[in-house]
């Protein structure tokens, strides 16, 4: 049973193909890449409880890198309105840039998505950090100046956004009736932005999307606590997202927000199975010396400050392939990544083998087990306030996790079934 009154959020990527990534069966299937699959994805996330589909998306494509795995046909906006016409109440979350886009031109996607879904849009806010080659001047701005640039784009965009007032949009039998008068000018001039109209479409259910988030730099907690309503965050262990809750629960009220109306979500992997040990020797099958040394040269590509490449996978890793806190704080690509694995790779004595095993999916939580162990893991971490929900990132069966853990997870009461009718914004803050 729960402590809490209110509910556990559930998100699961929207690509099945990462959520079956360690299923060989799966990962055979011929269809695994058409769209048909999919749907079907997302009916059985929908059917089973989950709050909302997420699609993560990466501007850029490095051919130099020795396995390369291209997106499976879809860009996330296309992806997600097209699966908006399959499901009925799901959250659409969808991955935009502000490095590399215009804020007229994303708030228009995400009314246009708003009005499509019935009011399930979701904007996960990023502000990239690679892919510049393929936009503009070809450079990266500095993380400080693209966390700027992003507070002038979340500035513009809400302008866009209520810029058509109550009362001047109406819809009667002969149509749309449009009052002119109620529907202010942006008239924006900023040190990024010039956008002078309105938009041009009237505004979806929920006005704006939900704001999502998931950059755990100083910089990307400040910008968190100022706009984002839901943060994807990684934490391996309970007490690691106890910590990370907190401090940010503390940010949020430090902005005048209310903390309860921004939802935490670690991401997580789930490997299940009918006994412990049959799930510990699926979780262990992955880690085979090529997949390890696969993983370790992502890693590095990720992380580059820290020195693996020759490492042996049984042998201590020695001080000098891992960089200080202070040159980690001054990187301007994936500062957050670098950080949390400084944690895990300063452990004495640890190995490669031990430290690649341990950050699987650089961090996020894992759990191994039955789907009766799993679900009372997941039931701690929301009672312990080290999570108010999770985004589902992987694993070996999401079959397993919708009918076997969801259903148990109903059962104690921290998931529930949602109203019809509501927008995501209501369905997320609503504890009914």
């Amino acid at each position: 049973m729960s402590n809490r009154q209110d509910r556990m959020i559930l998100v699961a990527f929207a690509d099945p193909n990462l959520l079956y990534q360690s299923n060989p069966a799966a990962q055979m299937n011929p269809d695994r890449y058409r769209f048909r699959n999919f749907i079907d994805h997302a009916k059985l996330a929908e059917s089973a409880g989950f709050d909302a589909i997420f699609k993560a998306d990466f501007l850029g494509f490095d051919i130099s890198k020795g396995d390369v795995r291209p997106r499976p046909g879809f860009e996330p906006l296309t992806l997600l309105a097209a699966l908006s016409q399959h499901t009925r109440r799901m959250g659409l979350i969808i991955t935009e840039s502000t490095s590399f886009n215009e804020p007229y031109n994303v708030a228009r996607y995400f009314t246009s998505l708003d009005n499509i879904s019935d009011g399930r849009a979701s904007w996960n806010v990023v502000t990239s950090f690679y892919g510049e080659e393929n936009f503009g001047d070809g450079k990266l701005l500095p993380l400080a100046d693209r966390y700027q640039k992003a507070e002038e784009f979340m500035e513009v965009a809400h302008k866009l956004w209520s810029g058509w007032g109550e009362g001047s949009v109406d819809f009667t039998d002969k149509g749309h009736v449009f009052d002119g008068t109620r529907i202010s000018n942006t008239d924006h001039a900023g040190d990024y932005f010039r956008v002078k109209e309105p938009l041009d479409i009237p505004p979806g259910p929920q006005g704006t999307p939900v704001i999502v988030q998931a950059g755990a730099s100083d910089e990307g907690l400040a910008f968190a606590a100022r706009h984002a309503e839901i943060v994807f965050a990684a934490a391996p262990d309970i007490e690691s997202g106890q910590g990370f809750y907190s401090d940010l629960k503390q940010r949020t009220a430090a902005e005048g927000r209310l903390p309860d109306r921004l939802k935490i979500l670690p991401g997580l992997n789930i490997f299940v199975a009918d006994t412990q040990a049959e799930a510990e020797n699926l979780y262990q099958s992955q880690f085979t010396d090529r997949a390890l040394l696969k993983y370790r040269d992502k890693v590095v590509r990720e992380a580059p400050l820290f020195k693996l490449d020759d490492l042996d996978l049984d042998k201590p890793i020695p001080a000098s392939a891992i960089p200080s806190i202070e040159e980690l704080s001054r990187a301007e690509r994936r500062r957050s990544r670098g950080l949390l694995l400084h944690k895990s790779l300063s452990r004495p004595g640890i190995t490669l083998r031990r430290f690649l095993t341990d950050v699987f999916e650089f961090g996020h939580l894992t759990l191994i087990g039955t789907p009766s162990s799993i679900a009372e893991e997941m039931t701690d971490w929301f009672n312990a306030k080290a999570a108010d929900g999770f985004v589902l990132k992987g694993g070996n069966s999401f079959p397993r996790v919708a009918e076997e853990i969801l259903p148990l997870l109903r059962e104690t009461g921290v998931v529930r079934p949602q109203a019809e009718g509501l927008t995501f914004r209501e369905a997320l803050f609503s504890n009914a």
